[in-house]
């Protein structure tokens, strides 16, 4: 037999030192490359973080002066407010612009598009951010135009009532407001508790909502708010006899100027009232509306309609002309003619004492009702505008449509928001944040207590010192774009399903 000769297998041991040198090379050229280049690598890094820190830096100073009174609305070049500025061995240009608009800021701007970019050693870094720069003032306090009912005593809407925006006003909260005790069923309450409507009461008392959504309490921590605050209009000279006015059956009236009615006022059935410029109507007494009766005010034409009395509107119509309204039940959106409610204004006058207001039996009323004395029950009537007393009701399937475009955006209701996310009310004075507690309500009674657009910072202080005007900032750009990882892991997540 013969035996197998085995193969020799010269060489292989040799490859693999050849092979292991030559990694072992290319490790260690790579190294050395690293070695020459690390120096590079640090100092662009030194370089880049130095001028993301500026960046930031600059957003902040620019936060400084938006809470200062400096005049950065008006004083920029085409929103250029910082150029040049030296900071941490380089410089710092910031720009500023109107979110809304995308247009440098104008006086009505409050929120506002920062962009801060600073150059460091030839790096180059940018800091976005955007800010809301609230706009308050002896006004504010006062202001509730963001309030669909408003209530220093109590509030009450019953299981069938409603409170909705008007179709095509715009988007945002619709908010109910009280002082005192606050009764809501059926729809309502089911709004409340799922965020649709919201509601701001006195934080001292409370509001026992029974599961519902946490309300906002009202910055009765400032001082006087709502309807404590306003500026109501005189009451009529008492130098003549109390004198009726009758509107008869049928009759139609036009009123061109304004009128003031010692005693009272009353239109009676199918009788029309028709303003055509802009007047005031002064009742010293009771004012009463018959069915089918209107007080129908031109477009464009303003009506101040100040009681003294009672009021009572019985299935009858205040506002724009109508086209034929309900037969059985109250106006909806789809047969109402719109007008802006701020143009009829129905108040009383600074001495009126306690008054029973009635709108009722499928009535229509357009406007604002401002009544500080008076008990405003809406029974089975339509209110189109926003509505404020000492005590609301809101029964027997009566409805509220709130238009938003008459929100002023810096009234009581945007107040209460900030105030609430301030957490000043459960900041107590016994508190870990005392001084910053009362740093905080210094600087919103500061802006509370002075005329818009009167500036207190002396030159002495300089406004880095002074800075009452609250600024909240929320950084959307640091070195690179957040709102873009943000949006693009929300887009993940809806591929996905995930909430």
């Amino acid at each position: 037999m013969t035996r197998p000769v085995p193969r020799r297998r010269r060489g292989a041991a040799l490859l693999m030192v050849l092979v292991a040198m030559a990694t072992a090379m290319t490790l260690v050229l790579g190294w050395l490359a690293a070695q020459d280049n690390s120096t590079l690598v640090a100092s662009n890094a030194s370089r880049a973080s130095a001028a993301r820190a500026a960046a930031q830096s600059g957003l902040e100073m620019t936060v400084a002066i938006l809470e200062s009174e400096a005049p950065w609305r008006s004083v920029h070049d085409d929103g250029w407010i910082v150029r040049g500025h030296v900071m941490d061995n380089g410089t710092v240009d910031v720009r500023v612009l109107d979110e809304v608009t995308g247009e440098p800021p104008t006086l009505a701007t409050n929120l506002v598009r920062l962009e801060a970019t600073s150059t460091v050693g030839g790096m180059t870094q940018t800091a976005g951010g955007l800010a809301t720069v609230h706009p308050f003032d002896e006004d504010t306090a006062s202001d509730l135009s963001g309030y669909a009912m408003y209530a220093t005593e109590d509030l009450q809407i019953g299981a069938q009532a409603r409170v909705q925006s008007w179709n095509g006003s715009g988007r945002g909260a619709r908010v109910l407001a009280s002082l005192g005790d606050v009764s809501l069923s059926g729809r309502t309450q089911r709004d409340v508790r799922n965020g649709e409507l919201r509601m701001h009461v006195d934080h001292h008392s409370g509001w026992a909502s029974g599961g519902d959504a946490s309300p906002t309490a009202l910055p009765t921590i400032l001082g006087p708010i709502g309807l404590a605050q306003r500026v109501l209009p005189p009451a009529m000279e008492n130098d003549t006899d109390p004198t009726d006015v009758h509107v008869d059956d049928h009759a139609t009236v036009v009123v061109r100027g304004d009128r003031a009615v010692t005693g009272d006022l009353t239109i009676d059935r199918h009788a029309t009232v028709t303003i055509e410029q802009d007047c005031t109507v002064r009742v010293a007494g009771d004012f009463e509306m018959h069915p089918h009766s209107a007080i129908e005010v031109a477009e464009g034409v303003t009506l101040r309609l100040i009681v003294a009395g009672d009021l009572r509107v019985r299935d009858a119509v205040i506002g724009t002309r109508q086209n034929d309204g309900p037969h059985w039940g109250t106006w909806r959106q789809n047969q109402v003619t719109w007008v802006n409610p701020d143009n009829i204004l129905i108040t009383a006058p600074i001495d009126a004492d306690d008054q029973e207001w009635e709108i009722e039996r499928c009535s229509l009323v357009q406007g604002v009702i401002e009544a500080p004395a008076a008990e405003i029950d809406i029974n089975r009537s339509t209110l189109l505008g926003r509505v404020a007393g000492r005590s609301l009701r809101l029964r027997r399937g009566a409805r509220l449509f709130f238009d938003h475009r008459t929100e002023s955006g810096r009234g009581l209701e945007p107040l209460a928001e900030l105030v609430d996310r301030l957490d000043l009310m459960d900041l107590h004075d016994d508190g870990l944040d005392t001084a910053g507690r009362a740093d905080m309500i210094q600087r919103l009674s500061d802006l509370l207590s002075r005329p818009r657009d009167t500036a207190i910072t002396s030159p002495v202080d300089g406004w880095w010192v002074h800075r009452p005007v609250p600024v909240e900032l929320a950084m959307t750009r640091c070195g690179g774009d957040t709102g873009a990882w943000e949006a693009a892991a929300l887009a993940a997540a809806d591929g996905q399903e995930q909430p």
